[in-house]
């Protein structure tokens, strides 16, 4: 990763739709929640954003705050997407921000190509990859003192009776590296499931059998027991020298499933405690760019434990935004050479919600039981940014609600009564 010399004629001046732009253009890959919170953090900032796009029904698509374009896929057609990249003369010069880790993994891969006309929002290859195998990393986070649940990697299953004497139960298997998990149909495979948590020997040789059908190559790692809203995150931007230059830190107030799942409701508030434990490590990967790194609170101990970094944005970056802190034009001010953003006046507590996940969790609860939500109005509570809506750019998620809400409720509610019909 490097910064751009705009001056220097790459980017400069690109005209479209009869305006001038004088700083490098921005590409984003997919818009999903994290492609369309870029584009959101971006509006207004004189410079002209792209998002790429291979789901055609995809409510990012929709946006009018940024132009979108038909794309190959990171995941399914690397190579294709690579070439439509290297095709686009008028694109010259952009910061190209990655959503996902099959994105983050296409821009590595061909980072000696793409790096000659583009500026790759990714950590520097050596950084890169010591960050997303969890395994080195829990290794360096240790090394600088840094407290890390017991960790073990397995290589096949002869491995297995090793876990109850060195990591114990429960516990929880996770790929090595994220992206491990969603190449070609392993995510089928693993039962589109990011981490399982295993409570025995026998449920461990189950799920084992089944993973490693994706990858031989697993971790397993200590279950650190307490609530979701023991995991706490630092979100921000570092810059060459490896040092935090901004940041806001948040906890997670509702996740799906509530074991393993992604988050559904986070809040901003003010975590210092993280925060130092964040710089030395950053220091210690050599670490440039964009991170979201995640600890869990454990109890026992009285310590907040590294869970992973995530070397790209993430679904909630948002909540930055929300809270005084735009990593994305950040982001783009280190990378393109211009003077880094005067700090905004940070906002104490603000509410970062994922309204369609949300929503199906209360749709499920109702016949579920376990997974009704307990004081919703209060997880609720505080200044609120979406994953979907904003009244600035309402089509999005219009194209939601019609598009997918309504249909997949409609769908549930006819599968739960007409079983219950049935049943009559």
């Amino acid at each position: 990763m490097g910064t751009i010399n705009a001056t220097s004629g790459v980017g400069t001046a690109i005209l479209e739709r009869g305006r001038t732009y004088d700083w490098p253009p921005v590409v984003i890959l997919n818009m999903f929640y994290t492609g369309l919170g870029i584009a959101r953090q971006l509006s207004g900032k004189g410079i002209r954003v792209i998002g790429l796009s291979a789901e055609p029904k995809i409510y990012g698509n929709f946006t009018r705050l940024c132009e979108v374009r038909s794309a190959p896929n990171s995941r399914d057609d690397p190579k294709g997407l690579a070439e439509f990249l290297l095709r686009s003369t008028d694109l010259d010069g952009a910061v190209v921000f990655p959503t996902r880790d099959a994105d983050v993994m296409f821009l590595d891969d061909f980072r000696s190509e793409l790096q000659r006309k583009y500026c790759l929002a990714i950590p520097p290859v050596d950084c890169l990859h010591r960050t997303i195998d969890k395994h080195q990393l829990t290794s360096i986070a240790r090394n600088v003192g840094i407290p890390v649940p017991r960790t073990l990697q397995l290589c096949s299953s002869q491995d297995l009776n090793r876990v109850a004497n060195e990591v114990g139960f429960p516990c929880v298997l996770k790929p090595v590296s994220s992206f491990q998990w969603h190449l070609g149909d392993a995510w089928q495979r693993v039962g589109a499931r990011k981490a399982i948590r295993i409570d025995d020997g026998e449920s461990l040789q189950r799920e084992y059998e089944q993973v490693s059908g994706a990858t031989s190559e697993v971790l397993v790692q200590e279950w650190i027991p307490g609530d979701v809203d023991h995991l706490v995150v630092v979100g921000g931007y570092v810059d060459e020298r490896s040092e935090l230059v901004s940041h806001f830190t948040a906890r997670k107030i509702l996740q799906s499933p509530n074991d393993c799942g992604t988050g559904c409701i986070i809040r901003s508030e003010p975590l210092e405690e993280i925060v130092e434990p964040s710089r030395r490590l950053f220091r210690a990967l050599q670490y440039q760019g964009i991170a979201e790194v995640e600890y869990k609170y454990d109890v026992r101990t009285g310590e907040h434990k590294l869970i992973e970094i995530n070397t790209r944005h993430w679904d909630q970056h948002q909540l930055g935004e929300a809270s005084g802190v735009n990593l994305s034009w950040i982001a783009y001010c280190h990378l393109t050479g211009r003077s880094l953003p005067e700090p905004k006046e940070r906002v104490a507590f603000a509410t970062w919600i994922a309204e369609d996940a949300l929503l199906m969790r209360l749709i499920r609860s109702l016949v579920n039981p376990e997974l009704r939500v307990a004081h919703l109005r209060a997880k609720l509570s505080g200044r609120r940014t979406y994953a979907i809506f904003a009244t600035s750019d309402p089509l999005p998620f219009c194209r939601y609600f019609l598009g997918t809400m309504v249909p997949n409720l409609a769908r549930k509610l006819f599968n739960h009564f007409g079983d219950y019909f049935l049943r009559s």
